[in-house]
């Protein structure tokens, strides 16, 4: 990623592979970002974005709005899920997750920990609905249980009702304001430690975001979230 200033203005230029996405606050450092580019590399201008790696770009004049159905469409076909029942949550919360009580060694190399990790692509790019249910199956890679098993189809059936969901972000022009959100779980993991998770918007959308195992141990909910709001700073 490459950031240019000009005055108060300024652009982004992110690279991937041989895709490139500019970001400018104004139309006229857009062109003359572009025109620097081209003047230096020969390069194909096919103008506003729809997608790159797997994410939809829609644009209009007042809101940007990303999401990756197709991706998604993609894994529930893999799956032989696509036409799988919805459901409203990604992880049932009346059931307590536990470690395999076979207690075996397995390989982080199953189909389980494959899964998760097309998963988390969508978590870490699109998703942050679905942040805490995959972290918190990710802790059961090495051996799953059939529990797990079905947890993570819980996980594509929530997706599957929900491929069209994404991020939008809306046109504030007297609004340039972070909003940031965090908080913790006292005590809910498999050791007694605590669990955070925060997000930060702008323009009303999501811009990053986490769920994880607190490093620090809480002694008290109080204490939990005041880790929560220290991490995340």
């Amino acid at each position: 990623m490459y950031i240019f200033h000009i005055g108060d203005n300024f652009s982004i230029v992110t690279v991937w592979v041989n895709d490139i996405l500019i970001f400018a606050t104004s139309i006229e450092l857009r062109d003359k970002t572009v025109a620097d580019i081209e003047a230096k590399w020969e390069v194909t201008n096919i103008g506003e974005p729809t997608k790159i790696v797997g994410i939809e770009i829609t644009t209009t004049l007042d809101s940007i709005t990303i999401l990756s159905k197709q991706y998604i469409e993609l894994i529930l076909q893999k799956e032989g899920m696509d036409g799988s029942d919805f459901v409203s949550t990604p992880l049932d919360p009346n059931v307590a997750l536990v470690p395999n009580p076979e207690g075996e060694s397995g390989s982080c190399s199953n189909s389980f920990a494959r899964l998760l990790g097309e998963l988390q692509y969508i978590v870490n790019t699109i998703r942050p609905d679905i942040t805490y249910a995959v972290n918190r199956l990710a802790s059961y890679t090495a051996n799953p249980s059939l529990q797990h098993n079905i947890a993570v189809k819980q996980i594509l059936r929530y997706l599957a009702g929900t491929q069209s969901h994404g991020i939008v972000y809306k046109a504030h022009p007297q609004q340039k304001n972070l909003y940031g959100y965090a908080d913790a779980a006292y005590g809910n993991a498999d050791n007694r430690g605590s669990t955070m998770g925060y997000v930060f918007l702008v323009a009303d959308g999501a811009i990053t975001w986490c769920s994880k195992k607190q490093i620090a141990t809480a002694l008290s909910s109080t204490e939990a979230e005041y880790i929560a709001l220290s991490e995340s700073a």
